[in-house]
């Protein structure tokens, strides 16, 4: 619960900043999709995936939070999942208080996301008897959904209220057949200046040219809510029109709009009183950032001035004003952009209108939607809803992957057929249908159809791990994804703070939960337990197939290298007078057995008998082994089991890892290896501790019994460096390019639809240094463009454990549908020189 109330207040502060990107001038769509939008997901995917105790415990009482944010977040995932009874509870606080309540702004923000064809009776009543700010939010609902209103619109048109004679000029866009002209007449002719501009959009939306006059008109009387009508001239009108604008720019109250306006124009008439405005620190901004729409110059480098620091006018003034999205902008260099101007303007016609540099056209109106800033998209929305009549109704707060679709839409149909003349030659739109079915698009993608296993291929058909993110795979994976980590001090190592000279514990992420008091085997056995429990339960094992159980644990290579380290450093310090008796006891020193040594025998003799003991796996097990391989010796292990599984010695077997870094041992070393990161040492290894496990069966066995698969393993590939890393030569990717290439050149594509890399790097400079090269050497690999994702920045050095979670990660985000690619390689990496790989694909495509 504690980790779901971390993602719900997560989710709260990405929705913010989504909020903030729709309008942020240095965010595109893709740039606001892959930042505050991916993360904002992610968050609600971990509360979905929380279960009946989070939404009885968290979600359902967060509807009545005073932040619309946070009741936007909790009622999306409630709007996700099945069942009349959370759907209720949302739109109850949507009618909460007759629609006054904040938690009412966030329930309608969340439900215009989120289509729902189940609430179209119960928004429709709402509709009917609510107050008039909840019919206003019903109607934005229902027009986002394209559900049309059970009655005429006239009524809420001309209501008083300003907010629903908005909403139902809105529905009009989408619904002309609801709207009397004389109604939308009347809106043309209101005193509210909101609703005369949201009546002139929609208009203009439909065609009717006749509310081009009263555009202009409202121009020259400069009327309450000047800056939309500003706009929509500046768009739609003649060139000689523009005089308008030019003039407003000589009163302070309208220059900034004006300036937002000639930016919209495109013509090159503007150019030089924007360059005369950026002299002006008030608004050399907004005029700069107009300038730039007309001609497509990129603010950088010589052409930015330093931004003044605030300063208050007055003592009175102890905090700085509000930032908007105008604080964003680039602050301009007058000079050099005026004299970028003249160099360039010879390039430009005084009879052509521009955006973004290039004449203005269909495709340059929908480049500029997909890859422009999202600050101005909502003006250039609503001009490709005006030149293509209405067909093409951009919902620019709409998830990101929705605009896209659509705009990718508009490209197919329109391809240059977009009229480009001035808005008074348009003519009346044929009217829409006004019937559509409710787009029910999930939340979280989903699987649209399976895919055949890669020929000899091995399936995933369990996964179970448990991490300082929670006991289970999916908790774990879920937080990972998040961007969650939870480091804390650990007691048992502490470092001196040169600037404060307090001693401060060294930083790991252990679970203290689980292993606090226990120690070697007995701590292995603890992770080890609840991470193969948890492959049980999500795996549904029943008794019957022989099983086999092959373990990775670590080698303890470090701990002898440190061991060796401390033995030398004690026999180089013998005093030379003493010679006799001090060979007596460097003698007895090194007779005696290394850690290391000790603890891979326990393990090997106790550790898994303990562990099937506690965690009984059902038909038992009929064949075991432990690999003492670091990272890569997950790779061995998975060797292995494919070698009984094919010989028929076994039907499935479990492969995993455990490991804990975080023990005094182990600190110890690290530490004295100078291996361990702390604030004094920012590179180096931030240790963690888990267990992960991942069932193996052969494809076309497990698809014979109907055991449907995670991920299937479609290659492998492990070697070695000739030297261990202490051997005083340099590791330059020779090993780990060659697993890596060994793997991509197995496979059908060689790799071309390989998008996500999981890499075993912990913060060390040998491992980054081996990794850097290797990409060298891979420089005609596939993998350029690749995502990268590290465990150790969610879990810290997990060892032995690595390959094990690796495969959790990639077939979690297979199952959930957020992976950006259909194949995901993992490399892993060892003290001694061992390198190795593997690749997964998933089960299904979307």
């Amino acid at each position: 619960m504690d980790m779901a109330r971390d993602f719900l207040a997560d989710a709260s502060f990405f929705w913010t900043l989504r909020e903030q990107g729709l309008l942020a001038p240095d965010y595109s769509l893709q740039e606001l999709q892959a930042g505050p939008e991916q993360r904002l997901l992610a968050c609600l995917d971990a509360l979905q995936l929380g279960g009946p105790r989070v939404t009885r415990e968290l979600l359902l009482p967060a509807l009545s939070s005073d932040e619309p944010e946070q009741v936007a977040c909790a009622a999306s995932v409630l709007l996700s999942q099945p069942g009349q009874e959370h759907l209720g509870a949302v739109l109850s606080t949507l009618a909460d208080e007759g629609g006054a309540h904040p938690s009412s702004h966030g329930a309608a923000w969340a439900l215009e996301l989120h289509p729902s064809p189940r609430a179209v009776p119960q928004l429709l009543t709402l509709l009917d008897e609510g107050a008039p700010a909840v019919q206003a939010r019903v109607l934005d609902i229902l027009t986002a959904w394209g559900t049309a209103p059970s009655q005429k619109l006239d009524e809420a048109v001309t209501s008083k209220d300003s907010a629903l004679a908005q909403a139902g000029l809105r529905a009009a866009r989408r619904f002309p057949s609801r709207l009397e002209r004389a109604a939308l007449q009347r809106a043309l002719e209101s005193n509210d200046a909101e609703v005369r501009n949201t009546a002139l959009e929609t208009a203009l939306r439909l065609g009717h040219g006749s509310a081009w006059t009263g555009c202009v008109d409202a121009v020259r009387r400069k009327d309450a809510g000047w800056g939309p009508s500003a706009a929509l001239l500046a768009m739609g009108g003649d060139p000689q029109e523009l005089d308008l604008l030019l003039k407003a720019l000589q009163e302070p109250a309208l220059r900034k709009e004006a300036l937002w306006a000639l930016g919209l124009s495109g013509r090159v008439a503007a150019v030089g009183p924007l360059l005369e405005a950026m002299k002006d620190e008030s608004v050399a901004q907004v005029a700069a950032e107009a300038f730039c729409a007309i001609t497509g110059l990129v603010l950088t480098g010589p052409f930015v001035s330093e931004a003044e620091p605030w300063t208050p006018d007055t003592p009175e003034d102890e905090e700085a004003p509000p930032l908007g999205p105008e604080h964003a902008l680039p602050v301009p260099a007058p000079e050099a952009v005026a004299n970028w101007w003249q160099q360039v303007q010879k390039d430009y016609s005084p009879q052509v209108r521009y955006l973004g540099g290039k004449p203005f056209s269909t495709e340059t109106l929908l480049e500029a939607l997909m890859t422009g800033p999202m600050r101005r998209r909502s003006a250039l929305a609503l001009e490709l809803a005006i030149r293509s009549q209405g067909a093409f109704q951009l919902r620019v707060r709409d998830w990101a992957p929705r605009q896209w679709k659509t705009l990718q839409a508009a490209k197919a149909v329109l391809q240059g057929r977009l009229p480009l003349g001035p808005f008074r030659a348009f003519s009346p739109s044929a009217v829409l249908a006004d019937e559509s079915p409710v787009q029910a698009d999930a939340l979280f993608q989903r699987v649209v159809w399976q895919r055949p296993p890669p020929p000899g291929a091995l399936a995933i058909t369990g996964l179970g791990m448990v991490s300082s993110l929670g006991d289970g795979v999916v908790g774990s994976c879920a937080a990972a994804r998040v961007g969650v980590a939870r480091p804390d001090g650990l007691e048992d190592l502490t470092f001196v703070d040169e600037d404060s000279g307090e001693s401060l514990p060294v930083t790991g992420h252990a679970i203290p939960h689980l292993t606090q008091g226990y120690a070697g085997v007995g701590r292995l056995v603890r992770l080890g337990t609840v991470a193969l429990t948890d492959l049980q339960h999500h795996s549904g094992m029943q008794a019957g197939p022989r099983t086999g159980i092959f373990l990775n644990l670590p080698s303890g290579f470090l701990l002898e290298a440190a061991e060796r380290q401390e033995r030398k450093a004690a026999s180089e310090e013998a005093e030379p007078d003493s010679e006799a008796e001090d060979a007596d006891a460097s003698s007895d020193f090194d007779e005696t057995p290394l850690l290391a040594e000790t603890l891979r025998e326990r393990y090997a003799e106790t550790l898994l008998p303990r562990l099937l003991a506690q965690a009984a796996v059902p038909g038992g097990i009929t064949q075991q082994a432990v690999f003492f391989g670091d990272s890569p010796g997950f790779v061995t292990a998975m060797r292995a089991a494919e070698r009984a599984l094919r010989s028929g010695t076994l039907d499935r077997c479990i492969v995993g890892g455990i490991d804990s870094i975080v023990e005094l041992e182990w600190l110890d070393a690290l530490d004295a290896l100078r291996m361990l990161k702390t604030r004094e040492r920012p590179t180096g290894l931030m240790p963690g501790e888990g267990a992960a496990f991942v069932l193996l069966e052969l494809a076309d066995a497990a698809s014979r019994r109907g055991t449907p698969a995670v991920a299937y393993v479609d290659a492998m590939a492990a070697s070695s460096e000739p030297e261990h890393l202490f051997a005083g030569k340099p590791h330059v990717g020779v090993a780990l390019s060659s697993v890596i290439a060994e793997v991509l050149g197995s496979l059908e594509d060689r790799g071309q639809t390989t998008g996500l890399v999981i890499a075993d790097l912990d913060g060390t400079v040998p491992r980054a240094q081996d990794w850097g090269y290797a990409q060298l050497r891979l420089n005609s690999a596939p993998l350029k463009e690749a995502v990268t994702w590290y465990p150790a920045d969610v879990w810290g050095g997990l060892g032995a454990a690595t390959g094990a979670v690796a495969v959790c990660m990639a077939a979690r985000g297979f199952a959930r549908g957020y992976l950006p690619t259909s194949g995901v390689l993992t490399w892993l990496w060892g003290w001694n020189g061992e390198r190795a790989a593997f690749h997964l694909r998933p089960p299904s495509a979307r």
